[in-house]
């Protein structure tokens, strides 16, 4: 197999990386863009008409004549419904509409163009293949691509075949933290054994991950995480502040304005503000932000000062969020701060100081962030890439978790868990001990669920197995085997079968509730 036939994909809600394995280097090496940058905004538009996709730098040029156009974090939608709360909170910030189908998936509006998030995330994954062939000179057809720890089986799902639909042969999915871990860790296989703790707050998600590593041994011992709090979320706190300056400015000059959310255009003008402040606040402890009145304020010019100390009142609850997902984390892993050895940061969101400074006055952590937090999760997965290839076989092996339990609903609504949280993967469970309720039960069904609260309508629901009984039976003989199996990527396949049909069992495979919803789009244009 071709040294470099294998990228490796950080898929990022703000910006995504390529990287690939040289085994001449010994290293992974961070690919440039065409555009000649080592970060590609993950942000879409379309030409009107018959053009294709803009990807990246020149989709991020749209944003100021067509924001309605233009999608942008779009890894907060892919492998949700339009049912999801944190759906519905995001349709009211971002700039470009969403539409739900019959089916409650979610499709994006760009003109005449309905796309899935699956579909927009393929077009990113496309045009970091076209880049990476570029600068390789070469073909790609496989990439090893990253997902936050935290995401469940559907988010995985959906991430797969976005790559599949990208053009790319897709071997694993690794969790972010973990490939993170990877990139810092792949040294000296004669260091000590150490325990550290992955930090990955990026554009869109936070994770933790613990880890014990030891001679080349990647044990990932505990995972938790938010897959709504990222950089996102700080900038939108931002916004609001700013919005809430400026009505209180046009209030005092008897200048009445509209809903934020009537004008897409100051929206977007008014995010890329404030993601500026957040940057240059990181290194400074005061900036001027200046919002022209032609940007729909009525012609009211709008200037303010945004102080480094005001910036942390405002993202404060963020970071505590974060703070408390470490505690819990701890205790699920029941070690103590001083069992981590160190802390790796990964994401752009841990460059501001005052995450850095929460972490430290609350557990006393040593932080590390000797490899670029953008760009770690990308090596970490062409590292991957590389041993799939046939390299580093004698010098990494890697073990991941279940970042959340997974089981079946019962009859009385409660939850069973099959495969616990943090349980190492792949993991196979065999369950024998279920069968019918009435006599003459024609089909048993199992619903299935990911979450760890005890009723199982408060959880994630992920599909379901529908066993057809062939032999009728009186209620309670039929014995019905359930196999639960999750694969290297994380993700679940689930099977049942009728153990008693003489010799030749009966199965039912596990249907998905998550699927693309290509062909309902389809329909609808019909």
């Amino acid at each position: 197999m071709n040294p470099v036939e294998i990228l490796g994909i950080d898929l990022g809600t703000t910006n995504s990386v390529i990287a690939v394995w040289e085994p001449e280097a010994n290293c992974s090496r961070v690919l440039s863009n065409r555009e000649g940058e080592r970060l590609t905004p993950s942000v879409v538009a379309f030409d009107p008409g018959p053009g294709g996709a803009l990807v990246g730098a020149p989709a991020v040029e749209r944003f100021a004549e067509s924001p309605g156009e233009v999608v942008y974090s779009v890894k907060r939608f892919i492998g949700r419904t339009a049912e999801d709360k944190w759906v519905r909170y995001d349709q009211s910030h971002i700039s470009f509409p969403i539409e739900e189908t019959a089916g409650h998936n979610i499709l994006i509006r760009l003109g005449e163009r309905s796309l899935t998030p699956t579909e927009v995330s393929a077009e990113i994954l496309r045009k970091l293949k076209r880049d990476g062939e570029t600068a390789l000179g070469q073909p790609i057809k496989q990439a090893v691509i990253t997902v936050p720890a935290y995401f469940n089986e559907a988010q995985r799902q959906a991430t797969k075949e976005a790559g599949e639909k990208a053009g790319l042969k897709v071997p694993r999915i690794i969790n972010e933290p973990t490939a993170a871990a990877l990139a810092f860790g792949l040294g000296d296989l004669s260091e000590k054994a150490q325990t550290v703790a992955i930090f990955d707050l990026g554009g869109g998600t936070f994770d933790l991950s613990i880890l014990r590593i030891d001679a080349g041994m990647f044990r990932v011992k505990a995972t938790d995480g938010d897959t709504h709090l990222g950089g996102d979320d700080f900038d939108q706190v931002i916004v609001q502040w700013l919005w809430e300056q400026i009505r209180q400015e046009a209030d005092h000059r008897c200048r009445p304005l509209p809903p934020m959310a009537e004008d897409a255009a100051l929206r977007v003008q008014l995010r890329a503000k404030a993601e500026a402040a957040k940057v240059a606040l990181s290194t400074a402890t005061e900036c001027a932000i200046a919002i022209p009145g032609q940007l729909g304020l009525g012609q009211l010019h709008f200037e303010t000062i945004l102080t480094r100390a005001t910036l942390e009142q405002l993202v404060a609850p963020l970071i505590n969020r974060t703070l408390e997902i470490c505690a819990r984390l701890l205790e699920k892993a029941r070690l103590h701060a001083e069992d981590i050895d160190q802390v790796l940061l990964i994401g752009g969101q841990t460059r501001m100081p005052a995450v850095r400074n929460a972490l430290r006055e609350r557990f006393g952590w040593t932080l590390n962030d000797s490899v670029n937090p953008d760009e770690a999760v990308a090596q970490g997965a062409a590292i991957l890439g590389g041993r799939l290839s046939g390299y580093l076989q004698d010098r990494i092996r890697l073990w991941d978790v279940v970042p959340m339990s997974l089981g079946i609903e019962l009859a009385d609504g409660r939850m069973e868990r099959i495969i616990k949280a943090n349980e190492q993967i792949p993991v196979t469970v065999r369950r024998d001990s279920f069968t019918t309720q009435r006599d003459g039960q024609e089909r048993i069904c199992f619903r299935v669920y990911q979450g760890e609260q005890p009723m199982a309508a408060d959880n994630v629901p992920l599909g379901e197995v529908t066993l057809n009984l062939p032999i009728a039976r009186p209620a309670g003989i039929p014995r019905i085997n359930c196999l639960f199996k999750i694969d290297h990527d994380g993700i679940l396949h689930v099977r049942a079968e009728d153990a008693e049909t003489e010799g030749n069992p009966v199965e039912a495979p596990f249907d998905h509730f998550y699927k693309s919803d290509r062909l309902e789009v389809d329909e609808r244009r019909e």
